[in-house]
């Protein structure tokens, strides 16, 4: 391949390049990132990974603010793209992974975007999510005499000795009896 060129066209859906994108983005230092992206694959900016995921979705899960500032300014990136695996954005992984510096980055590049749009998208979304939780676990959530936190998921055990959980649901992983995310604690179907 020419390192001044890339090997495909305009049209280029590789899977292949996909991933190794994916794989310069989450081990690469910004300034590899940037030289590869800008040299491998016409859509390196675009191309999306068999979960929807393109390469803003890592960088903004990875912290890498000056490669989003870069795909915003330079690339034209869709900055409100969703993936296919949770529907997020470069957005909600800002969030999710604790990156504040990117999520500031990601507001101030699409401000006008988000207001007029994205807004309504999110708050329907919580709205939709609200009505599957118990209220009760809103209004009134429980003491806790442990917590457990982790990266995807959370539980807590109360003095009474119930169990609650919140995160990612997935494979059933908080023992609601479904695969929910669910943001708030509620309590498990898990029985002794």
């Amino acid at each position: 391949m020419n390192s001044l060129m890339p090997d495909c066209t305009s049209k280029c859906r590789s899977q292949q390049h996909a991933l190794d994108v994916i794989s310069v983005v989450t081990r690469g230092s910004e300034g590899q990132i940037k030289a590869f992206l800008s040299s491998y694959c016409y859509n390196a900016a675009t191309i999306k990974d068999a979960f929807g995921r393109n390469v803003l979705h890592l960088a903004s899960s990875c912290g890498k603010k000056g490669v989003l500032d870069w795909l915003a300014e330079t690339k034209g990136v869709d900055l409100l793209a969703k993936d296919k695996e949770s529907g997020w954005t470069a957005l909600h992984r800002s969030i999710f992974y604790g990156y504040i510096d990117c999520v500031l980055s990601l507001l101030k590049a699409c401000c006008i975007i988000f207001l007029l749009l994205y807004l309504p998208v999110v708050l329907v979304d919580v709205l939709r999510l609200s009505k599957k939780m118990k209220l009760s676990c809103i209004l009134f959530p429980p003491s806790f005499f442990q917590v457990v936190l982790c990266k995807f998921h959370s539980v807590f055990l109360s003095h009474k000795g119930q169990i609650y959980t919140c995160g990612h649901g997935q494979g059933g992983r908080l023992g609601h009896g479904d695969e929910q995310t669910c943001l708030t604690q509620c309590g498990t179907t898990w029985r002794q």
